[in-house]
């Protein structure tokens, strides 16, 4: 018996030793197929990934193929399922030809369940085995009067954040950045400008409410306005003011609450839980009504996002009404105050004017179509208006926390960690970790699974009970290419929390690999279509990463490119880019709530185009005409109506109206709007369809002088579109961004610039974060915002022409070269060409873009010139586009020659240097025909208020018919010239009119100039 169980088991080992043996023999002959493999899936992905073999099993005649986890890497659809199948099996090494594929796996995975559906783009869901019935409800926060997009993200609740940010290292002893600072930013702040100035909007037009653990408002002024007495002393600098708080009617204390008890916060201290809250039952009828006002006094007018809190109880109102009192008029908004209770809420942001114009009112009326059940409450606390300063103040252990020190920066650049504790979340969720640093991006997750704790997103925790949907982190990755290519996109994910492969709500982890995919596709896909066609795709990582594995909701974290690295960062600069990026992340979050949920969607439009704003009817009405614009990357986004947004004077743009323009002839879309005399009026285009809205149009303005049936007409031509990134150079041994010669042009306002480039060795390597090698930048601008483009200049323009007595329409350089009739019936045309310049897209796989005069405003300024009509021409490029170059391009020779030719003749002008001043002051020069009274300043280094111009243009006459009549104060060189044509007059300016420091200037400028062309 012994002995035959010795048999037994000694046959049974040398069975398995063969088998091993005879595995260990199958991988190594498909060892060189294996690499094959890896070869063609890198060209068909471009990931490459470390593929390999780790085990073959045979059954009968088929083998199974147990690959390492790299073979979870790639991005697997069913077509690429098939074609690795076919791959593989024609791969099969001699021996093997008879034998068939079974079962593929990674690790124990089975390759199938990798599988995810293609990305989309006809607007249905595609098929989903993790398919969960949709559970769309009313965001926390609604306004009454916005459209409802149900094939949009109308409903969804979306957590995301940017990266790092400033924090406290203890060890150091000082607030330091997360990342190294190089070229001319740092992670902590790069990734904002993806995420605050496009995604959050974008995911917001498209009907979402978005929260972020990083606080979201650039304003370092902040208000608070709340019910409770505040920290005592002086108000001053940007420490937070204090606002007012009034009640009317029948309000009773709702418990605890928050205090601005504390001017500076250290360790755990929780303001939310240092004062107290009001309620008042709900009450049908206006008569009844109970309000609570929070009144802030502005110190400063601007933007300002406004906050609110207040306590969630079991019998709260689902539909606390807020009315938001701002400079563009009232907002209101319903806020479902059963959740969210003892944090800050996120309304809007709005402009508001300096003083206490503005106000936030609460009140306890039923709005009108909904039902609120009986003795239903809503509750007050404070409400918040800015972004303010950093008031978390941290040090060593070993030290009394009276010298614990803040960042002194804005709280937009600070780490999560610091907006968590002041938006009252209890931090003792984080004392499993040391440090600030790791507390900062661990408790990120944390957060989020607070914010859904008892909702359907995480039932079984105790929260603020916000249904999350899916939760996204926004990184770029550190690294260089030796040959300095594309770094590239990577897509995080995690499969296993827990050791569990669910979500607290039940469903299957694979629903963060298909967000994983559609997010990482959907950026691919859109910037090798639409900036650079050899754009790296990186891997599909299924990794145990806190930011992806601990939010309880599907979740990703996404690597876009490299910081570090020259080539990614030519893009990565280009504002465009980053509106498309975050646009391409806006659309893979889009389709995968479509697919998981199974509903159907639209892409919300792109901006209207070819605008233009003209008189009719004398000058008691304005036409409106604009096309919409068709997106080649998206079927689905197709305007299906129109918002009009409106500002008078200096006020702010109210929050529009739904209209209905109507079609012409030559395609464009027409609406008439009624014109008060002595206003000057300022218009923007939403274009919106069932998915969402798009991005305003560039703002247009129109003007008529008080009392005038008729006056001299001129036509504002807004040639200024230029969004881009830095001047740069490139070589094999120094390479970097050129900020001295042109810094490029935000769109609307730069956040991520910290200072300019100073080390440009491409062979220094990172030594540390403080000597970070090659593309090592300045800190010293950090925080600060460079203006760039605001598409808003024919509004300055257009007040300066008011005031001298001139009516004034305007219309874009695309309108205009299409249309040169817009200009009929005008005494003159200004052109803003600000620094519109041709601009070289990194690699150069695409055309450049943003020539001064491109052959059709040539052509439209020839015609209207030739018909007696006198034009006023500005711009820092206007002579350098032609004769020479900001970037390193090929200049297109029919373009340079024909726009030579057209500013000699036409305008009267030639080039001499695009470095004609170092200093700001331009003064006049004897000219009996033209003068302007006084010298002028300019913006030449960076400021708050308006983009600045580091190196204007020197222009001469180009024959005797032209005259100089500014210089620049420092060099003598010509800024200025006067030209008189046959039937008409020209003025051209080296700088733009808009740069000039003050109103006055800039009306002096345009007067000297108007003035000219009225002299016989």
């Amino acid at each position: 018996m012994k002995l035959a169980k010795l048999f037994s088991a000694t046959t049974l080992f040398l069975a398995l030793a063969f088998s091993a043996g005879a595995q260990g023999q199958m991988v190594t002959d498909f060892r060189p197929a294996c690499d094959s493999l890896k070869a063609r899936l890198q060209r068909r992905t471009t990931v490459n990934s470390a593929l390999r073999i780790s085990k073959i099993m045979k059954r009968g005649n088929s083998l199974d193929f147990y690959f390492n986890s790299a073979l979870s890497d790639y991005p697997w659809h069913e077509k690429d399922a098939s074609w690795f199948r076919a791959t593989l099996k024609e791969l099969f090494p001699d021996g093997y030809k008879e034998m068939n594929i079974g079962e593929i796996f990674t690790g124990k995975t089975p390759m199938a369940e990798l599988v995810t559906p293609a990305l989309g783009k006809d607007g249905r869901p595609t098929g989903n085995a993790f398919r969960i019935k949709d559970p769309r409800n009313r965001t926390i926060v609604e306004n009454p009067d916005a459209p409802v997009f149900k094939k949009g993200l109308s409903g969804r609740h979306i957590a995301l954040w940017q990266s790092h940010g400033r924090y406290f290292e203890a060890k150091t002893d000082r607030w330091e950045w997360q990342r190294a600072p190089v070229l001319r930013t740092v992670e902590d702040m790069y990734t904002q400008s993806y995420v605050l100035p496009f995604l959050i909007p974008m995911l917001e037009n498209a009907g979402a409410y978005v929260m972020t653990p990083r606080e979201r408002d650039t304003q370092a002024y902040e208000i608070i306005c709340d019910n409770d007495d505040a920290f005592g002393g002086p108000r001053t600098g940007f420490l937070r003011r204090k606002g007012a708080y009034a009640e009317t009617g029948r309000w009773k204390g709702a418990g605890t609450g928050f205090a601005d008890a504390q001017a500076v916060y250290t360790g755990q201290d929780n303001p939310f839980t240092m004062g107290t809250a009001r309620m008042a039952t709900v009450k049908s009828g206006e008569s009844s009504l109970s309000t609570v006002k929070w009144t802030p006094d502005i110190p400063e007018r601007g933007s300002y996002a406004v906050y609110v809190s207040y306590k969630s109880l079991p019998n709260s109102s689902d539909a606390a009404r807020y009315t938001v009192r701002h400079l563009g008029g009232e907002t209101q908004f319903l806020v479902n105050q059963r959740i969210g209770g003892g944090t800050w809420i996120y309304l809007g942001t709005f402009d508001f004017g300096e003083g206490k114009g503005g106000s936030v009112t609460l009140d306890n009326g039923i709005p009108e179509g909904r039902k609120v059940r009986e003795n239903a409450v809503v509750t007050a606390d404070a409400v918040k208006i800015g972004g303010g300063v950093g008031k978390v103040a941290r040090g060593r252990a070993d030290v009394d926390k009276e010298q614990f020190t803040l960042s002194g920066m804005p709280s937009f650049t600070e780490g999560a960690l610091y907006w968590m504790q002041w938006a009252g979340i209890d931090l003792s969720l984080f004392d499993e970790w040391e440090t600030d640093y790791t507390k900062d991006y661990a408790g990120r997750g944390r957060w989020v699974r607070y914010l859904a704790g008892g909702s359907r997103a995480n039932p079984e925790e105790k929260g603020l009970g916000i249904p999350v949907d899916l939760s996204f982190a926004f990184h770029t990755d550190a690294g260089t290419t030796p040959n300095d290519s594309i770094v590239g996109t990577l897509s995080i994910y995690t499969l296993l929390a827990d050791d569990k492969p669910t979500l607290p709500d039940g469903t299957s982890r694979y629903a963060c690999r298909e967000l994983a995919d559609f997010v990482q596709t959907q950026i691919v896909e859109d910037v090798r279509s639409e900036f650079e066609p050899n754009w790296s795709r990186r891997f599909l990582w299924d990794r145990s990463y806190s930011e992806s594995r601990t939010t309880g909701v599907p979740g990703m974290l996404l690597e876009l490119l490299s910081h570090q690295n020259f080539a990614d960062m030519k893009y990565g600069l280009d504002p465009t880019f980053r509106f498309n990026v975050s646009r391409a992340i806006y659309k893979g979050m889009l389709k995968f709530l479509s697919n998981r949920y199974g509903g159907t969607y639209e892409v919300q439009p792109l901006p209207v185009h070819d605008f233009a704003v003209h008189f009719a009817d004398g000058l008691s009405k304005a036409e409106l005409t604009w096309r919409p614009t068709a997106d080649p990357l998206e079927p689905t986004a197709v305007s299906k109506g129109y918002i009009l947004k409106v500002r008078m004077d200096d006020g702010g743009f109210n929050d529009g109206t739904i209209v209905e323009p109507v079609s012409r002839a030559d395609g464009r879309l027409s609406l008439t709007v009624d014109l008060e005399k002595g206003h000057l009026y300022t218009f923007q285009v939403i274009a919106f369809n069932d998915g969402g809205r798009s991005f305003p149009s560039e703002s247009l303005s129109i003007g008529a002088p008080r009392g005038a049936d008729i006056a001299k007409k001129v036509l504002v031509v807004n040639n200024f579109t230029r969004i881009s990134a830095p001047a740069w150079f490139d070589s094999p041994t120094f390479a970097g961004f050129d900020d001295p010669h042109d810094s490029g042009v935000a769109w609307g306002h730069e956040i991520n610039y910290i200072g300019s480039q100073y080390q440009y060795r491409r062979d220094l390597p990172w030594m540390d974060d403080d000597n970070p090698g090659f593309g090592a930048s300045r800190i010293t601008e950090a925080g600060k915002l460079v203006p760039g483009n605001t598409f808003d200049f024919p509004a300055v323009h257009g007040k300066a022409l008011l005031k001298e007595g001139y009516a004034f329409s305007s219309c874009s350089s695309e309108a205009f070269a299409e249309n040169a009739s817009l200009a009929e019936g005008c005494f003159a045309v200004d052109v803003i060409c600000g620094k519109q310049v041709t601009t070289h897209l990194g690699s150069g796989a695409k055309p450049d873009r943003y020539q001064v005069f491109p052959a059709g405003l040539q052509a439209a300024l020839r015609e209207f010139t030739a018909a007696g009509g006198n034009a006023l021409v500005s711009g820092a490029y206007i002579g350098t586009d032609l004769w020479d170059q900001v970037y390193p391009i090929v200049p297109d020779p029919s373009y340079t020659e024909s726009g030579r030719a057209f500013v000699q003749e036409v305008l009267g002008y030639k080039w001499l240097t695009d470095y004609a001043t170092a200093s700001e002051t331009i003064i006049p020069y004897r000219n009996d025909k033209i003068q302007v009274k006084g010298p002028v300043t300019f913006h030449r280094t960076p400021c708050p208020d308006v983009y600045n111009v580091e190196s204007p243009d020197g222009i001469l006459p180009a024959n005797d018919n032209g005259s100089i009549f500014l210089r620049y104060q420092d060099t003598d060189i010509s800024a200025g010239v006067a030209y008189t044509g046959e039937g008409y007059k020209a003025v051209s300016l080296g700088f733009p009119i808009e740069v000039l420091t003050s109103e006055e200037d800039v009306r002096r400028v345009i007067a000297a100039a108007l003035n000219f062309f009225s002299a016989e």
